[in-house]
């Protein structure tokens, strides 16, 4: 997996992006055009999509604007398309909503992102550190066109955040401050009805620009959202808490004993008309079957051990660690694009570049 140090203004650190990374943009950018079509939008239509979704970063963030622009430039592919991939979130979340309500009439076979998550505190664990994990499921596509970013800068805090290429900001990261994410995509029958808040990759940034865990958390908490998702907060010194949020609904999960788990089901659904079971009904067995894996070694847990359990295969390919499935069509085919790992005293994160039992874990360090 590609690592990139970025420094310099946020054009310059997109230039340097889009250049080392273009020709994976390119396959990330047709990944999501091809989904898109799959899901009954026309193209011009997606493309509209992608240019307004442009205009709102520029307003919300024009830091984060000029990285866009600066990627585009680096790697020939246009900002409409750049777009495209950042607001990918936005668009890919209201799409699925509109699939889960086409499947009360007939069930779909495809299913969406799924990811399974944990953290745990540091009384619980053999070093003594915070330290939480995931698997990251998304399109077969995505396979290789992955990268890792390592920012630094005079004005924010330095991060290291898991990204897909093409994508300013990332979805899985720590920074200086051992502040941790995890992130599980969700869905609700809200999603998408206000296009006008914060979009998802600028609060992912916003949160790796955090100083404290109070701040991060007001990131998540201070304004609705466009779309569902699951923000598992960690930070060194020991705390690790999960926020469930709907576009305007959010609730805080806390550890028990020391741990917690997540998949893509809302486990307090006060107040939301959940929606992702309807489409990946496995989410309700890899949550819980993640907590009993990392709990059935009774000595402190260690990074080894917590490796393994993402291993597990039980309800294959809805796995913990998924494959595709054949009977899906093509692209929406889902794998374990990555599995991480942080440990948030010191500062590391390991990653396998694909399904974690056919792919080494690599440690990567902020410093």
């Amino acid at each position: 997996m590609q690592l990139l140090d970025l420094t310099g203004t946020p054009y310059e650190r997109g230039l340097l992006h889009g250049s080392k990374m273009a020709p994976n943009i390119k396959a990330n950018v047709q990944t999501y055009l091809n989904r898109f079509l799959m899901g009954g939008a026309p193209r011009d239509v997606i493309f509209d999509e992608a240019k307004a979704w442009t205009l709102r970063f520029e307003n919300h963030d024009a830091g984060y604007f000029e990285e866009m622009k600066g990627i585009a430039d680096g790697s020939g592919i246009s900002l409409a398309e750049i777009g495209l991939l950042n607001a990918r979130y936005e668009l890919s979340y209201t799409l699925y909503t509109n699939e889960a309500a086409a499947a009360n009439d007939q069930p779909l076979s495809h299913e969406p992102e799924g990811c399974t998550a944990f953290g745990i505190q540091p009384e619980y664990t053999s070093s003594g550190a915070t330290i939480m994990g995931q698997n990251w499921d998304w399109l077969e596509g995505l396979l290789g066109n992955m990268c890792l970013l390592r920012v630094r800068s005079d004005d924010h805090p330095a991060y290291l955040v898991l990204t897909q290429a093409g994508i300013v900001s990332g979805m899985i990261g720590l920074n200086e401050h051992g502040i941790g994410l995890c992130v599980n995509g969700l869905s609700s029958k809200r999603d998408g009805t206000h296009l006008h808040h914060r979009p998802f990759h600028i609060r992912v940034q916003d949160i790796m620009r955090s100083t404290t865990m109070n701040e991060a958390m007001k990131i998540i908490l201070s304004s609705d959202r466009v779309c569902s998702t699951n923000w598992m907060l960690g930070c060194k010194g020991g705390e690790v808490l999960d926020i469930e949020t709907s576009p305007d609904v959010a609730h805080a999960l806390y550890p028990k004993d020391g741990l917690i788990t997540h998949g893509n089901h809302f486990i307090n659904q006060t107040g939301i008309e959940t929606e992702f079971e309807r489409i990946a009904p496995c989410s309700l067995y890899r949550t819980p079957r993640l907590e009993r894996l990392i709990r059935q070694n009774q000595q402190k847990w260690d990074m080894e051990h917590l490796k393994a359990t993402l291993k597990d295969g039980f309800g294959a390919p809805k796995a913990i660690c998924r494959y595709p499935n054949p009977d899906d069509p093509e692209n929406a085919r889902t794998v374990t694009v990555a599995s991480v790992v942080m440990d948030l005293d010191n500062l590391t994160m390991d990653i396998s570049d694909g399904p974690p039992d056919a792919s080494p874990y690599k440690r990567y360090r902020l410093s």
